[in-house]
C-alpha cells in the first residue's frame, strides 16, 4: 500500500490505521468491512466552508451558545467542543472570510445531520447580523 507508506508521518490516525490493514490472503476480504465499520461508528458533515463576513465574530457567538453546554472545549486551533453524542469544530480559514465547520456523532447519522443544520443556520443568521465594514 504505497499511499499509507508515504502518509505515516501525517496528522491523520486512518494513515496508520490503513497501513496496519495491508491486504495479505486471509483477510484482504474483511477490510472493506472494517473501513465501512469504523466510519460508520463516528458520521462526519466533512469539512464545510462558511463565507462570512467576520469570521471572528461568527467563532464567538457559537461559543456563547455551546460552550457552557459542552463536556470538553479546546480553542487551541479554532473552537473544537464535544457533547455527549456529539461534537463540531468550527476554524478560521487562512485563505479568506471563512470559516470551516465540521460535526461528527456517535453513530447516529440523523443526529449529524441535525446539528449540521442547526450550527449553519446560527452561522447563516450571524452572518447577515454582522454589519460589513467597508
Amino acid at each position: 500500500m504505497v499511499l499509507a507508506q508515504e502518509f505515516t508521518e501525517s496528522d491523520s490516525g486512518l494513515m496508520t490505521w490503513l497501513r496496519s490493514y495491508e491486504p495479505n490472503p486471509s483477510s484482504s476480504s474483511r477490510q472493506p468491512r472494517l473501513l465501512v465499520e469504523r466510519i460508520g461508528l463516528f458520521p462526519s458533515s466533512g469539512k464545510i466552508r462558511c463565507a462570512v463576513r467576520n469570521p471572528e465574530a461568527v467563532v464567538r457567538h457559537l461559543r456563547s451558545i455551546y460552550a457552557s453546554k459542552a463536556l470538553d472545549a479546546d480553542e487551541s486551533d479554532g473552537l473544537s467542543l464535544t457533547f455527549t453524542e456529539w461534537r463540531f469544530k468550527v476554524y478560521l480559514s487562512a485563505t479568506g472570510p471563512e470559516i470551516l465547520l465540521n460535526v461528527e456523532s456517535r453513530g447516529d447519522v440523523a443526529l449529524m445531520q441535525s446539528k449540521t443544520a442547526e450550527l449553519l443556520a446560527i452561522i447563516d443568521e450571524k452572518n447577515l447580523s454582522v454589519p460589513q465594514v467597508l
